[in-house]
């Protein structure tokens, strides 16, 4: 079944002449310069969420079980994301895989005897359709590995392998306006930075894999999304995994071609006390005392380098010590110009942080939704920038 929305929003797109296609692509360049994100120059306003399940057993975004996809991404839309971020696994992407985890009755018929790979691409033309751009992250490496893959490849996935499938989802969605960039590794947390240890150093490896993205003529557009370390430097207080960018501060990102430089995103990770206990959470002086300690992690990379820095994973629940964080962290993005985010997540069934919707994937988190809106109030419509 197809929603109404759904079929409104197609003919739409047939009506004004391919604004919702492929046309669009041209219309719209992404950068980061002067501290933020840029489309055609102009500031981006970016509101964006996660939707997990592509680097699962499931093979499939999650809540396809309750929901049709339309919907999902409906819901998005109608509380003005425009930015999406996709985590999969290595294999998903180099093998393809089938999806395990959908309902058919009444809902998504249009993924009948789809693979994996076949229903990403449904997902995101739709996300085109209603205007949203879209992130693909590379996760892990195999199923539900995220918590042993600290680095950007391992024994049995070198390096080249982790380019081949970017190579094979840049060629995939060249064509594809609302591919906007990739998350070069989900919380590379084994790493370094600027140690010089080719094996562990994410410096060197986020500039040579960026590098090689961009001088593919598919990979050109595409931004690049590059998430701390978990401890290098050493942080004087803890880090979550891929919050620690204290390293930038002396060794920021370089590539060999100087406007390719403004394809770098900094994209740190950062959670409250529902996710992992930190001292500086039981402290008299709480919540008072978090500026500083994101100013010293993250805070200060977009004025030092003139790169965007987009926290590409933040939530948790809008209550008790978790809320007063939560608005803590909303209230220091809002004032220093790091309002574009990703909110992780649309999911219910993220157990440290549930979703954007309650468990039966219908029932919005309005107080969720309301601290978002008090982020970014007034995010860009990519759709009347690309007529």
């Amino acid at each position: 079944m197809v929603t109404l929305r759904a079929w409104i929003v197609a003919m739409a797109c047939l009506t004004v002449g391919g604004v919702c296609g492929a046309s669009a692509a041209a219309n719209l360049e992404f950068t980061s310069e002067g501290g933020e994100l840029k489309v055609n120059g102009q500031s981006f306003k970016m509101k964006g969420a996660s939707w997990f399940g592509f680097e699962t057993s499931n093979n499939v975004v999650h809540g396809l079980w309750a929901q049709d996809y339309h919907t999902l991404l409906e819901f998005l839309s109608d509380n003005d994301f425009n930015a999406l971020r996709l985590p999969f696994y290595l294999e998903l992407v180099l093998y393809d895989a089938v999806p395990n985890s959908i309902n058919f009755w009444q809902m998504n018929g249009d993924l009948v005897n789809l693979t994996s790979l076949q229903v990403l691409d449904k997902i995101i033309e739709y996300a085109g359709e209603l205007g949203m751009v879209v992130m693909l992250d590379l996760h892990s490496f195999k199923a539900g590995t995220f918590m042993e893959d600290g680095l950007w490849y391992d024994s049995t996935h070198p390096e080249s392998q982790v380019l081949q499938a970017f190579d094979k989802l840049a060629s995939r969605y060249e064509s594809q306006w609302n591919v906007f960039a990739f998350d070069l590794k989900n919380e590379p947390f084994s790493t370094t930075w600027a140690t010089g240890d080719t094996t562990t150093d994410w410096l060197l490896a986020s500039e040579r894999m960026s590098q090689h993205i961009l001088d593919t003529s598919a990979g050109s557009r595409l931004l690049m999304f590059v998430e701390g370390t978990a401890s290098s430097p050493p942080c004087t207080d803890n880090c979550f995994w891929g919050e620690d960018l204290i390293g930038v501060a002396e060794n920021p990102i370089t590539l060999t071609k100087s406007q390719q430089n403004t394809k770098i995103v900094y994209s740190p990770h950062c959670y409250g006390p529902d996710v992992a206990y930190q001292p500086y959470f039981n402290v008299p002086e709480f919540p008072d005392n978090m500026p500083a300690i994101w100013t010293e992690h993250w805070g200060y990379v977009a004025n030092k380098t003139g790169r965007a820095v987009v926290i590409g994973e933040w939530g948790g629940k809008v209550e008790g010590q978790n809320g007063v964080w939560m608005e803590a962290f909303v209230d220091y993005l809002g004032e220093n110009n790091l309002a574009s985010t990703f909110f992780w997540c649309l999911n219910p069934d993220s157990g440290d942080t549930g979703g954007l919707l309650q468990n039966d994937w219908v029932t919005p988190e309005q107080e969720k939704l309301d601290l978002l809106q008090v982020l970014q109030p007034n995010p860009t419509s990519l759709l009347s920038l690309s007529h």
